[in-house]
């Protein structure tokens, strides 16, 4: 059974991705591809210019990519509980001084071979920190920096890592489905356990001081929280200021502008507040959230989707290759539909610079939506980034599309298929 508002943004092609090219909006841009045949693609990141470390979800491989040919062996093949969304979830790349590099993985960790989590539960969702070896084939000395929770569902793990212009890694993780605690805004729940936030340690993985929510593990690893579940986390490249995507649930997908100690309301609410009483059937008290004794707000978010769209990657531009309007600009992708959604920001940089319907800052409807839709026919992206040329790198699956689980609605039957490949593209000018 599809939910309600899954539907609303769904063209006819909405399925049938894998059989078109993307294409953008911008009749002097054109998006060529640059690799494909990739199994479950995740994430990517750029080592030098075209040479880029991508992660595959259900293989637990990475592998490098260097003038468009991918390493027959990968630098590493973890293991991976890889149940629906859990997997290989999020790189990150730091470059040393003294010239070497370390290589951030987000993982579900298993005991043995990918997949077992069938049988067992896995271990965690972790962090590690490698070091890239002397040759760039391996990736060594790992580093256990977080140990988050895994269990009791395979969905909302987050993954996503970066490291921000201050030096420090940020990292985020959902709700892992039933966790119930002051980050998501329960009170009288149990005590913190990492879930439901936006964590940011040093490279060795230390808690950052002052803290921001509180003084004891792991509280003090928190920049945010109340997040039902994010792919997307980005820093303004302008001002420092970060962003962040995250999916509602029957409605309500979300772009923030995460200010330090910022509540994202989950499991209160999500999307807009205004819709609160139409979705829950009463008035949205904001003396209901949990602000750990005034160091934690909530503000609605500066865009929201009424109906899902499995929102994902978030990018700032910080490039003028694809013409001085886009510079800086932001950048965002989908799962359900193979959108890439384009954003100017106002001029103070705290929010988002919308017109005529969109000026509430809610899509109602695909009307609605076409005034921000850049580029579509990319399928289900999971990736955006800024290469080192200065253009525009999205990373897709073959195809996105409606859900298969009644009890997640805003998954698509493509997590399900361990399988399915995907491409990487680059926006260019013709």
């Amino acid at each position: 059974m599809i939910n309600q508002y899954s539907i609303v943004y769904a063209p006819d092609t909405r399925s049938t991705f894998s059989s078109n090219e993307p294409t953008v909006s911008d009749s002097v841009l054109k998006v060529e591809k640059v690799l494909d045949g990739l199994t479950f693609p995740t994430g990517m990141a750029f080592l030098g210019p075209d040479d880029l470390l991508i992660i595959e979800k259900n293989n637990g491989t990475v592998h490098r990519i260097s003038n468009g040919v991918m390493s027959k062996e990968p630098l590493i093949d973890v293991n991976v509980a890889n149940q629906v969304e859990r997997g290989l979830l999020g790189i990150a790349i730091e470059k040393n001084k003294n010239g070497s590099t370390y290589v951030f993985l987000y993982y579900t960790e298993s005991v043995a071979k990918d997949g077992n989590d069938f049988s067992a539960d896995p271990l965690g969702n972790r962090l590690y920190r490698y070091e890239l070896s002397g040759f760039g084939t391996r990736l060594i000395n790992p580093q256990l920096l977080i140990d988050l929770p895994a269990t009791p569902k395979p969905v909302h793990n987050g993954g996503v890592v970066i490291i921000g212009p201050d030096n420090y890694v940020y990292t985020v993780i959902g709700d892992i489905d039933l966790h119930r605690n002051p980050a998501q805004n329960k009170e009288s729940g149990k005590d913190v356990d990492g879930t439901s936030g936006i964590l940011r340690i040093t490279r060795d993985g230390e808690p950052i001081e002052p803290w921001i929510l509180g003084d004891t593990y792991p509280l003090n690893l928190y920049y945010a929280y109340g997040i039902r579940n994010s792919f997307g986390i980005e820093v303004d490249p302008v001002t420092g200021n970060v962003w962040d995507t995250e999916n509602g649930d029957s409605y309500g997908d979300e772009i923030n502008l995460v200010d330090p100690g910022f509540n994202s309301g989950w499991r209160i609410v999500q999307g807009k507040s205004s819709l609160f009483q139409i979705h829950n059937n009463k008035t949205f008290n904001p003396d209901d959230l949990v602000d750990f004794g005034g160091k934690g707000e909530y503000s609605d978010p500066e865009f929201s989707w009424k109906a899902p769209v499995g929102v994902t990657s978030i990018k700032f531009l910080n490039s003028n290759k694809l013409g001085k309007q886009y510079e800086n600009d932001m950048f965002v992708g989908d799962f359900h539909n193979g959108y890439l959604y384009h954003f100017d920001l106002n001029k103070k940089r705290t929010g988002l610079s919308l017109e005529g319907s969109l000026t509430d800052k809610l899509a109602n409807n695909c009307d609605e939506l076409k005034q921000v839709i850049f580029g579509q026919g990319f399928g289900a992206i999971t990736d955006i980034e800024v290469g080192p040329d200065g253009y525009l790198y999205v990373m897709s699956l073959k195809q996105g599309g409606p859900n298969c689980d009644p009890k997640h609605p805003e998954i698509p039957c493509v997590v399900y298929n361990s399988e399915i490949k995907g491409n990487i593209y680059k926006i260019v000018p013709k």
